[in-house]
């Protein structure tokens, strides 16, 4: 199975501009970072955000550029991630990625999609 077919498979709900993610405990990413202490790496977590603008705007999208990213917290196995999406003034998108239970942050990231017309 795809990265990209696994993180759809972790999707559980949407609510306007925030999508819910369950990281399962077999996702394949977790096998090899790091094994004894997994967290899901920068690029899943990219594809997270992918997979939630494509939902969001009812198309197929990709990362075209990230613009700024900080990564704040791992996530871990088991947990529940909220990706929220918003149009910035200047034409690029912004995602945070936040953990539910408790609402810290894992990550902020500025970014183009593939195909997102700027309005």
């Amino acid at each position: 199975m795809s990265i990209e077919k696994a993180l759809a498979a972790c999707f559980e709900s949407a609510r306007e501009n925030q999508f819910f993610y369950r990281m399962k405990d077999d996702f394949p990413a977790f096998n090899g970072h790091f094994p004894g202490n997994p967290l899901l790496p920068g690029v899943c977590q990219f594809g997270l955000c992918a997979d939630a603008l494509s939902r969001w705007l009812g198309k197929p999208m990709e990362i075209a550029a990230v613009v700024r990213c900080k990564f704040i917290a791992p996530i871990r196995p088991g947990q529940q991630v909220v990706v929220s999406l918003a149009k910035r003034p200047d034409g690029q998108l912004s995602a945070e990625l936040k953990n539910t239970q408790d609402g810290t942050k894992f990550c902020q990231l500025v970014f183009s999609g593939r195909g997102y017309e700027k309005n």
